[in-house]
């Protein structure tokens, strides 16, 4: 549900910070107080569109940041994980916008296209208002709402099932029912390219292997030279060496009859060194007598490191990719040879998938049918007590099915408003208000299955009074008892029953003028619901009865 809101610079309002609660939040006000501000921010915060126009006069950037806790709304988080985006049960939405009308969007720090800030908000939260945010004006909306009230999710995850199994089978037999001469041409180029990578019988690391071998027979002169001239240098047969020079020194010494510490260290030393280069001079000898310039051997790796680069070269790839280049035209060879015989049978296969699927849309389709009629009547039910007496309601199939991952129904809500008047589709005859209460009336009905956990009405009270509005009052916080409920309303019947209230209002400043909003407590609420019944002068007749109305209220939940 929605946590706080942080609002910054937009329009007239130039800091709000408020906390939000489950259940019914009354939002009430005087005309032109600000609240379209907030539900604006809120859109805002959900990936509306904006421009510089909402930036508030003055500043260079407005802000607007909405904290939701999702640890129970399953598919947002399924979406942020999907995406990386997840940040534990809490949900960040940022929406800046500059004074030049630059916007950027955030979701839990990371810039977002906008378009994922859109999709992310239908999770989260319903805004019903004469706005364009407006689910109840899509298809897909309309089929969702009459599953979940047909409790569908079990048979729509068999369709689901069904459907992936079909398609899965049949991208595989699109691809293998290419034109035959169009896999044959590419079955003979595999079979060429096949046969001249087999006649390489190359190996997996050869290549590196090769390469090293030859770069150290190519060096062996080198290595030879330089290591004879090592090897005479320490010991020559000439006796004009290093290990030669070492003994004389030595022989020198010993002759001294000096037994001091210096110079039996020298001659110990010395001695040591004695060793130690005939011992480096033996393994020289045995270092050059392990190389072998081997000519044979060095023309043969180079005319196979040629072979391999040259194949490399022709398909456009390195030479140590050469090996796992083969395997796979072979596979693919190998995969065109089967193909030709099994063609038939995946042509078998994907009919039965294709049945399979069709036979648990159809059940599914029989389910939603049966449920349309009672849903329906329903609709009606809470239409006629919502002040809109002879409005008829139905569920329509329309023809123009699709097969899809969700059935093969496409269905639309229709809707006559007047007695005499025929069923047309709801987005093309209910107004703002008029749509409001039927999002209403469905959203009460479907309270218990929806995904969706925070509502917000705005003025669903337009139009109606009295008995009526109590109705509203008391539908809002039927629904607010299961999620959360926001509701801007002009009406004191409906602003009582909630479970919070809220109140915006203008201040006048010097030079400026700004938008507030602050809950209210129980003390400050009476005020305000007595100046929603009274208006300027309140008695202490219309106090009374604002204090009764929410005692009334208190009794009855």
């Amino acid at each position: 549900m929605l946590q706080n809101l942080s609002i910054r610079n937009i329009a007239i309002a130039d800091n709000i910070d408020i906390d939000w609660r489950s259940g019914m939040t009354s939002i009430s006000g005087e005309t032109g107080a600000g609240k379209s501000i907030l539900l604006n921010s809120l859109s805002l915060a959900l990936g509306d569109r904006a421009d510089s126009n909402v930036v508030r006069y003055g500043e260079k950037r407005a802000e607007v940041v909405a904290a939701f806790d999702i640890s129970r709304i399953d598919a947002a988080k399924a979406w942020l994980k999907e995406r990386d985006l997840d940040d534990g049960s809490e949900c960040l939405l940022r929406r800046t916008v500059s004074n030049e009308g630059r916007s950027r969007a955030f979701i839990n720090g990371q810039p977002v296209p906008l378009a994922e800030l859109k999709v992310l908000g239908e999770h989260l939260i319903d805004i019903h208002s004469q706005h364009a945010h407006q689910s109840l004006l899509r298809h897909d909306t309309h089929l969702k709402l009459l599953d979940e009230y047909a409790d569908n999710e079990k048979q729509l995850q068999k369709v689901k099932e069904a459907w992936i199994a079909w398609q899965g089978l049949d991208r595989k037999l699109n691809a293998l029912s290419q034109s035959h001469e169009e896999r044959e041409a590419r079955r003979q180029l595999l079979e060429y390219q096949c046969q001249e990578l087999e006649a390489l019988e190359l190996q997996e690391g050869e290549v590196e292997t090769l390469e090293i071998e030859f770069q150290r027979i190519q060096q062996s002169e080198t290595l030879l030279t330089q290591s004879h001239q090592a090897r005479d240098i320490l010991a020559n047969e000439s006796g004009e060496n290093a290990a030669q020079a070492i003994k004389t020194a030595l022989n020198c010494l010993q002759k001294i009859n000096d037994r001091s510490e210096p110079l039996s260290n020298a001659i110990s030393l010395l001695d040591s060194a004695v060793i130690q280069v005939e011992e480096s001079a033996h393994d020289l000898d045995a270092y050059i007598d392990s190389i072998h310039v081997d000519e044979e051997r060095s023309h043969y790796l180079e005319s196979r490191l040629d072979t391999i680069h040259t194949l490399s070269r022709k398909h456009n790839i390195n030479s140590d990719q050469l090996f796992e280049f083969s395997q796979s035209l072979q596979a693919e060879y190998s995969e065109l040879n089967e193909s030709q015989g099994s063609l038939e049978e995946l042509q078998s296969e994907v009919a039965a998938r294709k049945q399979t699927y069709l036979k648990q849309a159809k059940q599914l389709s029989s389910k939603r049918k049966t449920a349309a009629n009672a849903f329906s009547k329903e609709v009606i039910e809470k239409l006629n007590q919502l002040a809109m007496p002879g409005a008829q309601f139905k569920v329509a199939f329309l023809e123009q099915n699709k097969a899809s991952t969700s059935g093969i129904d496409t269905v639309e809500y229709q809707i006559s408003l007047n007695p005499g008047q025929p069923l047309q589709p709801l987005a093309k005859v209910a107004s703002g208000g008029e749509l409001s209460r039927v999002s209403l009336a469905i959203q009460v009905i479907c309270a218990e299955h929806s995904t969706i956990p925070t509502l917000v009405f705005d003025e669903v009270d337009v139009g109606i009074s009295g008995a009526t509005a109590e109705i509203v009052g008391h539908m809002l916080r039927q629904v607010g008892q299961r999620g959360q409920v926001i509701c801007v309303t002009h009406l004191p019947q409906v602003a009582a029953l909630g479970h919070n209230h809220c109140i915006v209002e203008k201040q006048h400043h010097a030079k400026n003028t700004t938008s507030t909003i602050k809950r209210l407590t129980d003390e400050h609420r009476i005020d305000e619901i007595a100046r929603m019944l009274g208006g300027i002068d309140i008695t202490a007749q219309t106090r009374a009865h604002a204090e009764e109305m929410l005692r009334t209220s208190a009794r009855a939940h």
